[in-house]
């Protein structure tokens, strides 16, 4: 048990080293970012002028007269505006009543009520219910704070793409919802980088009397690439539809008002207003060049100095002819010297987190194929190639909403995703199938940060992921098979080694490509001087793919 536990700290230790590196790297793109800005700074006026297609808020706005649902209404603001005496159980029942008729001040108000708790006790879930029917029927009143519940996840799923489109629409109007429109642009929170419009809406910011927004202002960073995959891109606006109401209640529009005007006097946010304050220590260069931002709580991988994560989902990289080829006549000869040294070869192919998981990928990246170039890699082999390919697209895709099986804040599967995947592996070689029990698994930490969290210095809300680790103990003797194996990876291979070693009472050999200068051929040339396993397994991840070729 010791010597997981130590080879698990290992394994912490070399992706906090990987952190420090990535930083260096990071802190040598910022000189020359800044010495980039500086002559760009020279060359242009004050005045920024911003090239965006985006739609205006006045073309999605209209006015609508209405008589549904105006009587409970009227009685819900006539009982909430009279303050401490208020029944409020009587003003829900008339604003619920309302609602129900599809009125959007009385949806909005309700969720005002349960956001607060005013008369009731405070309920998340219920308040982003009643906010997100409001907005969808037109309500620009719940569009800011609906927006900061989407940026938050608070009572609903966390989302940057629907939370920038709530903000964009009142920006022009409200100074919050503009300089939050600033640091999503800022940091590529729900669309595409853009320091031009960064600047531009912090500027709305400070006319519109944010003060903040001025500390802002040297965090801009352009960082001279656009993200890949968001040329077409368009920050829309959600519709807004202005209530006209032609009623006998001559003080209806008054009490709307003046309901209104009381709610948001003590609206109160504190959790959002720490994380936009935190916003301003993450790392620039990390969040424009590494990391990322999806929705619920996700982070993907966008470095093109560590593979094709971000390529391989947009689908623009797939292998030509000649390419394919190449690939299948190189493991063709692997798998001859393999078997010539008596052991049987396998494939071990994993998916990016990118595409297992492109639900919760930012929505301004469009893809030109679902179909990605791994899969095609794997039929091509198939079809062609008597090479036995084991790939777990499938099973995790089957399992991801069942179990917790990459971390949302790193590249990487955790330890329950490996076991899915040397379930497969081990399927395929030995016909025996493992099936994951949550229960089996200690949980060494349960705010962990992972390595894209890190690199580009997220806030504390991202620490959040829990380390599922597979103890020995999890393992019979009548679960242990009588076989050796050897296995030659990246970083994915780390956990799947852990737990295969426990079922394998033949011995079993991990050998890392980064210690052979990412050479798989000569890390199992070393392996085979030890010994000679009955199986050789390459295993590679998806963003890894070009290093078959």
């Amino acid at each position: 048990m010791v010597r997981f536990e130590k080879k698990l700290f290992f394994i912490l230790l070399i992706l906090v080293l990987t952190s420090v590196i990535m930083a260096i790297f990071c802190l040598i793109m910022a000189r020359r970012a800044e010495n980039k800005a500086d002559d760009k700074a020279e060359q242009e006026s004050e005045t920024i002028t911003e090239e965006y297609s985006e739609a205006t808020t006045e073309e999605r706005s209209e006015t609508v007269v209405v008589d549904d649902g105006v009587s409970g209404l009227y009685d819900a603001l006539k009982e909430s505006a009279a303050g401490a005496d208020a029944d409020m159980a009587k003003a829900i029942e008339a604003f619920s009543e309302a609602a129900k008729q599809g009125n959007s001040d009385a949806m909005y108000f309700l969720g005002e009520i349960y956001f607060q708790g005013i008369g009731v006790e405070p309920d998340f879930e219920k308040a982003g219910e009643y906010f997100k029917n409001a907005c969808e029927s037109g309500s620009k009143k719940a569009m800011s704070i609906y927006g900061k519940m989407l940026f938050m996840g608070d009572g609903i799923m966390q989302n940057y793409d629907e939370s920038a489109s709530c903000f964009y629409t009142v920006a022009e109007s409200d100074a919050e919802a503009a300089y939050m429109i600033a640091i999503m642009s800022n940091l590529g929170m729900g669309m595409p980088r853009s320091a031009d419009r960064a600047a531009k809406y912090l500027d709305k910011a400070i006319e519109l009397g944010y003060e903040k927004a001025q500390d802002y202002k040297s965090k801009v960073y352009d960082g001279g690439k656009d993200t890949d995959g968001t040329s077409d891109f368009k920050l829309a606006a959600k519709k807004v539809k202005e209530l006209e109401y032609k009623t006998e209640y001559d003080d209806l529009q008054n009490l709307i008002e003046k309901y209104h005007s009381m709610v948001k006097e003590t609206e109160r946010y504190d959790a959002f207003d720490a994380e936009a304050k935190a916003l301003l220590d993450v790392d620039l260069i990390g969040a424009s060049t590494i990391t990322l931002f999806g929705n619920n709580g996700y982070l993907f991988h966008q470095n093109e100095n560590d593979g094709t994560s971000l390529h391989d989902y947009i689908g623009d990289n797939r292998f030509s002819e000649k390419e394919l080829e190449a690939v299948a006549k190189n493991l063709e000869g692997i798998k001859k010297w393999v078997e010539g040294k008596g052991s049987k070869f396998v494939l071990l192919l994993i998916p990016n987190k990118e595409t297992l998981f492109p639900e919760y990928m930012p929505s301004c990246i469009k893809r030109l194929e679902t179909v990605t170039r791994q899969d095609l890699l794997v039929e091509y082999l198939r079809e062609n190639t008597d090479i036995e390919v084991v790939y777990t697209k499938d099973t995790l895709s089957a399992n991801k909403d069942k179990f917790p099986i990459y971390y949302k804040t790193d590249t990487h599967s955790n330890m329950v995703g490996s076991l899915f995947m040397m379930s497969d592996l081990f399927k395929a070689c030995y016909g025996v199938e493992i099936t994951p029990d949550l229960s089996k698994f200690d949980i060494h930490l349960r705010d962990y940060m992972g390595d894209l969290g890190r690199m580009a210095k997220c806030t504390g809300k991202y620490a959040s992921d829990k380390v599922y680790f597979y103890p020995e103990r999890s393992v019979g003797d009548e679960d242990k098979i009588e076989s050796s194996m050897m296995l030659v990876g990246d970083s994915f291979s780390e956990f799947i080694s852990i737990e295969a070693e426990y079922y394998l009472n033949g011995g079993f050999d991990h050998r890392m490509v980064t210690e052979y200068n990412l050479n798989y051929r000569s890390a199992t040339e070393a392996g085979f001087k030890d010994s000679t396993p009955e199986y050789v397994v390459w295993e590679i991840v998806e963003r890894y793919l070009d290093r078959l070729k």
